[in-house]
């Protein structure tokens, strides 16, 4: 689970349930399987999301099952060295945060679930000193980031972060994350095989996902995310999210045609690739040249789409492919975790948490 796509799941577990378990990797030191912000849930039947897999996943399980019977206990920080205990090959060693949550949670659940699709980076602040509200957001851009490479800090009574991955846990009063920005939209035009091949890999990504398709019976269901129906072109395209991510691949070589043609003409877009052939890319080229579009908007497109080194005519292949290289663009990279926050607020009364047990 990346970004706070875990407050709906922790929200609908809690009304479930009564109660979850929120894992947060805090810092990591050496080799690891996942990366410092990476999140999962823990009910009573499910798990949702992963910190890595292996035995430090299946520790934490174990150890977030039981803190779903301690509303005593609010949250643990737990340290786990991957090498020695755990026999995990990594070598590396985690610190996890473990916070139980229960309906007096929902509030700041809510509040955090309507900055979800904030488009620019922000500051996650969770407070581990009895202070409220739990969580809370800041603007990302209100503070100076460091030039470490550090996504998550500890913050001390004073408010000022603490030196070292794994400060004392008695001095931790806050742990403050760095959250990216939201990754930009991708409008997909097509729910044939090819569409829903690369619908479905998208599904399982941290894209935001429109998907089209002009033929009533393609629209609805497919997998995990929907089609809808692509009814007037001039409307949608006048609707949709300046730099979006465009990927075309209908049925229809027109239609494709009158995408690209209005997406080039209008400019505003991160990328625009088109499924096709070289003969296809031709004709394309030469079409848009005779209505009148400019060699710079034309050197826009992308076509065929997908990385060079896979190559393969398959529905899945394309889909991978494609998704790879969405990847590697530029707008995607910049979205992701920058260091984190050095310089923080003050905090001028905060009282020391409780020491967190093992």
């Amino acid at each position: 689970m990346e970004r706070l796509s875990w407050v709906t799941t922790a929200t609908d577990l809690v009304k479930q349930d009564g109660c979850a378990v929120l894992v947060t990797i805090c810092s990591v030191e050496g080799s690891a399987p996942r990366d410092t912000g990476t999140k999962m849930l823990i009910g009573r039947a499910i798990t949702v999301g992963t910190i890595g897999g292996g035995n430090l996943e299946f520790q934490a399980i174990e150890q977030g099952r039981k803190l779903l019977d301690r509303p005593d206990l609010p949250h643990l920080i737990q340290d786990y060295p991957l090498g020695p205990l755990l026999q995990q090959c990594c070598g590396g060693h985690v610190r996890l945060l473990l916070e139980r949550l229960d309906a007096s949670d929902l509030f700041w659940l809510g509040d955090i679930s309507g900055q979800s699709h904030n488009a620019e980076a922000i500051l996650l602040e969770t407070r581990l000193d009895g202070r409220m509200p739990r969580k809370s957001l800041h603007r990302a851009s209100e503070t100076a980031l460091s030039t470490g490479d550090q996504t998550a800090v500890f913050l001390a009574r004073v408010g000022k972060p603490i030196a070292g991955a794994r400060p004392p846990k008695t001095r931790c009063a806050a742990l403050l994350e760095y959250i990216p920005a939201v990754l930009p939209t991708v409008m997909l035009y097509g729910a044939g095989h090819v569409g829903q091949a690369i619908a479905h890999i998208l599904s399982i990504t941290d894209f935001p996902v429109r998907w089209f398709d002009n033929r009533e019976d393609y629209t609805g269901r497919h997998d995990a995310l929907s089609a809808e129906l692509l009814a007037d072109l001039p409307e949608m395209l006048a609707a949709c999210p300046d730099e979006a991510i465009h990927l075309i691949a209908t049925h229809n070589h027109e239609l494709d045609y009158e995408i690209v043609r209005a997406l080039l003409k209008r400019g505003d877009f991160a990328f625009c690739g088109l499924i096709g052939s070289k003969t296809k890319r031709a004709r394309f080229l030469r079409r848009l040249r005779e209505d009148g579009i400019g060699k710079a908007a034309i050197s826009r497109l992308t076509c065929p789409i997908g990385v060079p080194e896979l190559t393969g005519k398959a529905p899945a292949t394309i889909a991978i492919s494609t998704v790879s290289q969405l990847m590697q663009l530029d707008c995607v990279k910049q979205s992701a975790p920058v260091p984190a926050n050095r310089s923080m607020h003050k905090d001028e009364s905060l009282t020391h948490p409780e020491p967190a047990h093992e």
